[in-house]
């Protein structure tokens, strides 16, 4: 948006409606990020978007606000549809409001300032979030050992984008720098317009790869995505003299916020205090998580794949049919908490688990069925796992070869500098 002395009646009205939607978009940040303003947070959602959503749903497009998905892990459910339609009805009328009181006004350049200087810092704050879960490699863990045995056709298109992010550290780690730069880059005014156009490119990668995946962040993705080209086009008419135009570019001017001295030396200390705190919380949240769930986390105890060589019941030997979708295939143990079985056709059932790992035994409990357990006594020796135990009125006896994890080309091939044939599999 061009900044002139007088803007014109399309400057005025463009700048009030992207004042008012962005606003509504971000809001409540900053406050939703300290956790002990969180009864502040709640008390924001609950008098507005808690009373708007179910209102309009259910009168506007007839859907009861009982059925709806609450945004969880989704940020694409038909909640948050409803509430982009509420923003764009919200952000029409105020706009339309404020035209015809602030009809007389010659610009907004003072608000403007202001304005970017919030979207900026909400856009360093997420790009800091995202930036340090991909750095840590939390966002993408190395690919589940249960994701290793899917068939490739089954895979979901997220599934897909996030083995392929997971399978690399290195490119993981590069988009989580990328987004951190961008952000660091938006805390300076001089590398601001630098920040916007580094956020945007970043942004843009995402919000294609949302699209192209099916990844339910797209409405989120594609928000911050104007958000940083807003900040970006600031310098618009800069841009094109110096790429297009052979008209001379004078400098920038970075003027001081406020004309008393000691308000600007305010304005730095709480904007070191506030990048300080961005800094601080995501860097010490992704420590915590990275101890608690992160690549360098102790696997659990036999951890790997186990496939069925032998079963014994009641002193019968079993066939090992294929075709029989009884018969236990595979064992999974990826977790502390739970055991995948693999029938022999390839599906699997989750069972939870409760080990003890002093008098080797494990308690198995199928997930939906609390009355179908498995009770064994364990041995893993020279990658043989054999369980003993119980199952119903049965006795029952397991036998089971660890995989060789090394097989599995998607976590092993590595890196090559060089290649004398592409190694496409």
């Amino acid at each position: 948006m061009q900044i002139t002395t007088t803007w014109n009646l399309f400057e005025k009205i463009g700048f009030r409606f992207l004042f008012i939607y962005f606003l509504l978009f971000t809001l409540p940040f900053p406050l939703d990020i300290f956790e002990y303003l969180s009864k502040i947070t709640k008390f924001y959602d609950d008098v507005t978007w808690k009373k708007i959503i179910p209102f309009v749903s259910e009168n506007i497009f007839n859907i009861p606000y009982d059925t709806l998905a609450l945004p969880l892990g989704s940020g694409d459910t038909t909640y948050n549809y409803i509430q982009l339609f509420c923003f764009i009805i919200i952000t029409v009328l105020i706009t339309i409001i404020w035209s015809i009181l602030d009809r007389k006004r010659k610009n907004y350049k003072r608000l403007l300032q202001y304005f970017i200087i919030y979207i900026a810092y909400y856009l360093i704050y997420i790009m800091f979030v995202y930036g340090f879960i991909k750095v840590y490699k939390l966002q993408f863990p190395d690919p589940r050992l249960s994701r290793l045995l899917q068939p490739y056709g089954n895979s979901s298109p997220m599934g897909i984008a996030w083995t392929f992010m997971g399978a690399s550290k290195g490119y993981t780690f590069f988009s989580g720098l990328s987004e951190i730069i961008a952000g660091l880059l938006l805390i300076f005014r001089r590398t601001r317009t630098l920040g916007g156009l580094v956020c945007f490119g970043v942004m843009l990668n995402v919000f294609m790869m949302n699209m192209c995946y099916d990844i339910p962040v797209k409405i989120f993705s594609f928000h911050l995505l104007l958000l940083a080209l807003f900040i970006f086009m600031q310098d618009w008419k800069r841009l094109l003299n110096i790429f297009f135009t052979t008209s001379s570019v004078p400098p920038r001017s970075f003027p001081k916020y406020f004309k008393k001295p000691v308000f600007n030396i305010g304005a730095i200390v709480l904007k070191t205090c506030l990048i300080g705190f961005f800094l601080y919380s995501n860097i010490s949240n992704a420590i915590i998580r990275n101890e608690a769930r992160g690549p360098s986390v102790k696997k659990p105890p036999m951890y790997g794949i186990y496939n069925i060589t032998n079963i014994v019941q009641n002193q019968d030997t079993i066939p090992l049919l294929i075709t029989n979708d009884t018969l236990w295939g595979k064992v999974v143990i990826q977790s502390d908490k739970y055991v995948l079985v693999y029938q022999m056709r390839g599906n699997f059932d989750r069972f939870e688990l409760k080990l003890d790992t002093i008098n080797h035994t494990m308690k198995l409990t199928q997930r939906f069925d609390s009355t179908n357990i498995y009770k064994f006594k364990y041995t893993l020796k020279d990658s043989i796992l054999t369980l003993q135990g119980t199952h119903l009125k049965d006795t029952i006896r397991f036998e089971a070869k660890q995989y060789d994890l090394k097989k599995f080309q998607l976590m092993n091939r590595g890196f090559h500098w060089i290649n004398e044939y592409p190694y496409n599999r």
